[in-house]
């Protein structure tokens, strides 16, 4: 029977690794060009686009940024070839097209922009500024109408037609966002706020923000379970915006999308960066940054199942359900 499996990026690790997902047992391990920062997986094709963003260091602490997307075969960890973005540069935030053919792109190029890349003919075919020169995650629509882009640096998030690639609004924020998520029904957007304590609901319909929530700290990661049901979120719980913070234990939370009621905080690694789940919604994945971890959290009882070592770093995260579609 075909295991269901977590694809991992390890950014300081300069490695993608493929581990069980019950177990996180290490099932491959392929190192790739250094600093490789966020994934998307084509399940179709087995392919895996990885966002090269910095040839060193991290966000505004670097030499060198990079301009490069990385291909791999994600059925038996290969690496294929690269994708060179130039001009552009500073890949982050990916995000595939409904149809799968092309991919959507946050790049800190010409003053923070979103670049379009037709995956078959592996050339940019469009481009936008954001108006921010941090646009870092991304989400988009199932139905693929809609793009929006967290922006670090600028108090508002910013809403993209991929069609015309054209801004079509801004949706204010009081401070920079971080993760971002859409619902699997396209109603509704999800944004973390990065300087204070809270979880911003946007009606992604009316492009406004519906509710602020009241956090303990701020939050960091998101994602919205694929049936629709939980917002999953993390804290990094600490001062990030600073050159030197204080790295202490992050959390990882949850939101019911129908009461926009807050789970229990559960205690993770530090500096959960990423989170994903599983395709039937009852499990949670967090990479922990800064421990050079995963941990794995039973989302019906809300506890952490099992905690393993990864590569240095670890960052993207994607699940690879093997289930027949």
């Amino acid at each position: 029977m075909a295991e269901n499996r977590l694809l991992i990026v390890n950014t300081e690790g300069n490695s993608v690794e493929l581990r069980a997902a019950s177990s996180l047992k290490q099932l491959a391990h392929l190192p790739i060009r250094a600093m490789p920062h966020e994934v998307a997986v084509h399940s179709e094709r087995q392919l895996g686009y990885v966002c090269i963003s910095y040839e060193d260091g991290f966000y505004k602490h670097y030499q060198k940024a990079s301009r490069f997307l990385e291909v791999i075969s994600v059925d038996d960890l290969r690496h294929l070839h690269s994708i060179d973005l130039a001009p552009h540069w500073g890949p982050h935030g990916i995000a595939l097209s409904p149809d799968r053919g092309t991919a959507l792109i946050t790049c800190e190029s010409n003053g923070g922009e979103l670049i379009a890349l037709d995956l078959d003919g592996q050339q940019v075919v469009g481009s936008v500024p954001v108006g921010a020169p941090g646009p870092h995650w991304m989400a988009m629509t199932p139905d693929g109408s809609k793009v929006f882009t967290a922006n670090k640096e600028e108090p508002f998030v910013t809403v993209v037609d991929p069609s015309s690639m054209t801004v079509t609004g801004r949706i204010d924020t009081p401070y920079g966002t971080e993760g971002i998520a859409t619902t699997p029904d396209g109603s509704r957007a999800f944004v973390a706020s990065q300087r204070s304590p809270h979880l911003y609901v946007i009606d992604a319909v009316e492009a406004r923000v519906e509710a602020t929530l009241d956090l303990a700290e701020a939050s960091g990661a998101v994602t919205v379970t694929p049936d629709g049901s939980r917002v999953l979120f993390t804290s990094f719980n600490f001062d990030y915006w600073t050159d030197a913070p204080s790295l202490r234990q992050g959390f990882f939370q949850t939101l019911d999308t129908a009461t926009l009621r807050l789970g229990p905080r559960i205690p993770v690694g530090r500096f959960p960066l990423n989170v994903a789940s599983s395709a039937d919604s009852a499990t949670a994945y967090v990479s922990n940054y800064k421990d050079n971890s995963v941990s794995v959290i039973d989302l019906r009882e809300m506890v952490v199942t099992t905690t393993e070592s990864v590569g240095a770093g670890p960052h993207g995260l994607v699940y690879l359900d093997a289930s027949p579609a």
